[in-house]
């Protein structure tokens, strides 16, 4: 109008602009290590997953994810709890050397619900805590594990002989199957399995498909076995530092990730293996009394191994999922 109030509102729209542009420029940033790069297929169900569920709900935080290429798979652990990273997408078999507790995890029963209301997810928690770490999530599939191999079971309904790319998560159900132990990082194994390196690979179901392991291997073992256990850990001090509601809110992101990756990883699963079946892969089946024998074989193999690491603290661990129920 005459008075200028027209410049006023233009005044008040620019500046409105100008401090929203001020406000998103000054969103942090959490760089997140990823310990597997897009084709692994539980990627986009997960680490993917969580950075999108970040930028959908938070107006001050934004999630950027850099893979193995950026460091090294078996090496991501320690630049997280220095905060040059400020969080982690990862499986506890990858820091074995540091600690057993997550490694644990994929012998206590996938029930995102249980794991928190018998106190493991807790437990979890404050062990990482300890080494300066905050768990955030533990996106897990149920029935999550199995081994894709050049060749099929041995007469003796074993692999007896047979060497078998893993982490030491598998070294105990490895040795029970007569089975060599060969430690590589993913973006080895397609190689090694073309080669002649190793016979077979254990990994979680959801993978031999994204990696084209069906081009080096025909057999996928059966039965799927264990509860695959990722994790994702923010750096303790960056944690701290959020504001309250922050905090809360990346807890909450957190939980209602695990409901989710646990309901979609069977059918997943499942659909992966039609496909893998498809492009001529094969089942091969282990003799009925190794068979029935798996699942305590499993959960010794894992929790010997996280005592060994963890003393005290990792038989207390192996005590609570064991009292409660939550593992065999």
């Amino acid at each position: 109008d005459k008075n200028g109030n027209s410049m006023n509102i233009k005044q008040l729209i620019v500046g409105f602009v100008a401090s929203s542009v001020v406000g998103l420029t000054h969103a942090q940033t959490l760089n997140m290590l990823s310990s597997w790069n897009q084709n692994y297929a539980g990627m986009k169900y997960t680490v993917t997953r969580f950075a999108e569920m970040v930028g959908e709900r938070s107006s001050t935080l934004k999630v950027d994810v850099k893979g193995p290429e950026t460091v090294s798979s078996f090496e991501q652990l320690e630049p997280v709890r220095a905060g040059l990273f400020q969080v982690l997408y990862t499986h506890g078999g990858y820091h074995y050397g540091t600690t057993g507790i997550g490694m644990g995890m994929d012998a206590v029963d996938g029930d995102p619900e249980k794991r928190r209301t018998t106190g493991i997810w807790d437990a979890v928690d404050a062990s990482y805590q300890q080494l300066g770490l905050k768990l955030i999530a533990i996106p897990t599939s149920g029935d999550g594990y199995h081994m894709v191999l050049t060749k099929p079971v041995g007469a003796d309904g074993k692999l007896t002989g047979m060497k078998i790319r893993g982490t030491p998560v598998y070294k105990a159900l490895l040795d029970h199957l007569g089975a060599s132990l060969v430690v590589l990082p993913p973006a080895e194994i397609y190689s090694a399995l073309d080669k002649g390196t190793v016979d077979g690979a254990a990994w979680p179901v959801l993978g031999a498909l994204g990696f084209k392991w069906y081009e080096t291997a025909g057999y996928m073992l059966r039965p799927r076995f264990g509860d695959t256990s990722h994790l994702i850990l923010m750096n303790l001090n960056t944690f701290n530092a959020l504001s309250a509601s922050d905090q809360a809110l990346m807890l909450k992101i957190g939980s209602d990730l695990e409901v989710e990756t646990y309901q979609q990883f069977y059918e997943l699963a499942d659909q992966e293996v039609a496909e893998l079946t498809k492009l001529g892969m094969k089942t091969t089946q282990l003799a009925p009394d190794i068979e029935a024998s798996l699942p305590k074989v499993w959960a010794d193999g894992i929790f010997g191994l996280v005592e060994a690491k963890n003393g005290a603290a990792g038989k207390a661990f192996a005590d609570l999922a064991r009292s409660t129920g939550m593992a065999p």
